[in-house]
């Protein structure tokens, strides 16, 4: 009835967790970036895509450089 892993079982919960962290990462891009309605097709879709996927892990980086940073330079004062 129910397809493979078993539900209850340690590797859907493991599955399950991975897959929620990829959906709150889908949901922002749509939200943010405004993926909702696209209307572009095919390969201008897939390039609408990569540029936001590139742009978001671009900002992911900068944000953790910055906190970085501002570790270090607590931990130095």
């Amino acid at each position: 009835k129910y397809t493979v892993p078993a539900r209850g079982s340690s590797k859907f919960a493991t599955l399950y967790s991975r897959r929620t962290a990829v959906e709150r990462v889908f949901a922002y891009l749509k939200s943010y970036f405004g993926l909702t309605g696209t209307r572009k097709r095919k390969k201008r879709a897939f390039v609408e895509m990569d540029l936001t996927c590139l742009t978001y892990t671009l900002c992911k980086f900068a944000l953790d450089k910055l906190n970085q940073e501002l570790r270090r330079t607590r931990c130095a004062a």
